[in-house]
Formats: structure tokens, C-alpha cells, sequence
């Protein structure tokens, strides 16, 4: 459509923009090597963020990561941090942050500053008319992230 009008469901002029900054992984591609020493996981009261931390610490472990950096992202302090079992190992460090704000200008704001090798979210999908418009928080925050995202179901703890 050359008169400058855009047909639903194409792809915007940002989606090019996005898409165009390959993901740098945390496996290379070369040897297999492993580099994931900082993850990023935004946490809500919800969705429960559990499953998430579960979900990470079996990546970690697996991997056989020694020395993770972990930080919590709590949006909205109103409620404070939600209440989460954190697993601990030797060489694992947890931080706890509270931001004000938009949850996904925060996370991307996050994940542009502190540079993590891995985010890792908690989502239960859609929950209303808006977000089957624009989609969901962990949807939006996929789209505009620069390192890997790792969308884990919530459980309905």
C-alpha cells in the first residue's frame, strides 16, 4: 500500500527496525560454550513468578552454571516484592529491585541497562480485550528485548 496506510495484521515499520538486531544467545555458536552469568526476572504478585524460578534454577543447574548474578524486577511498589523460594547454590547471588512505572518501559529499561544474558518471565497469556490487542506484558517485552526471553506458564498457586 503505497499511500501510506498500513493493512492489518502487516508487520509495522518497527517490527523491521526490531527484528534487524540479531539475539546474541548465551551458547556459542562456534563451540558450544556457555556465558549466562546474569539473568534478569521481572516478578509480580501476578502471575506467580515460582514456576519461573523453578524453570531457571533447572537451566542453571543443568548447564552447569557456577556463578549466576539474579535479579528480581518488582514493578510497582505499592504491593512490595512478591514472597518467592529463592533456590540458592554457592556462587549464586539474588538481588531484589523495586521500580515505579509501566511494567514493560521498566523491564526494557532493565534489560538495556544491566545487560543480563537471559529473561526470564512468568506469564498466564492474555487476561483482557487489551491485551489481545497489543498482547501481553511477556509478549511485548519479547518483541522489543535484546537478549534471549524465556516465557514460563504461571502456576495457579
Amino acid at each position: 500500500m503505497g499511500d501510506g496506510t498500513k493493512a492489518v495484521g502487516t508487520p509495522g515499520a518497527g517490527d523491521d527496525v526490531v527484528r534487524a538486531e540479531p539475539c546474541q544467545g548465551f551458547i556459542a555458536p562456534a563451540n558450544g560454550a556457555v556465558k549466562l552469568r546474569r539473568i534478569l526476572i521481572p516478578v509480580d504478585h501476578e502471575p506467580n513468578a515460582q514456576a519461573a524460578l523453578e524453570e531457571v534454577y533447572f537451566l542453571a543447574t543443568g548447564l552447569g552454571c557456577a556463578e549466576i548474578e539474579f535479579r528480581l524486577l518488582h514493578i510497582g511498589a505499592e504491593r512490595g516484592m512478591p514472597a518467592l523460594s529463592l533456590p540458592h547454590r554457592p556462587g549464586w547471588k539474588w538481588e531484589e529491585r523495586l521500580a515505579p512505572g509501566h511494567a514493560v518501559e521498566r523491564i526494557l529499561d532493565q534489560e538495556s541497562e544491566w545487560r543480563p544474558d537471559l529473561l526470564v518471565m512468568a506469564t498466564d497469556g492474555r487476561r483482557d480485550f487489551f491485551d489481545a490487542l497489543r498482547g501481553s506484558t511477556t509478549e511485548r517485552v519479547l518483541h522489543f528485548a535484546h537478549c534471549p526471553v524465556l516465557a514460563v506458564p504461571a502456576t495457579n498457586d
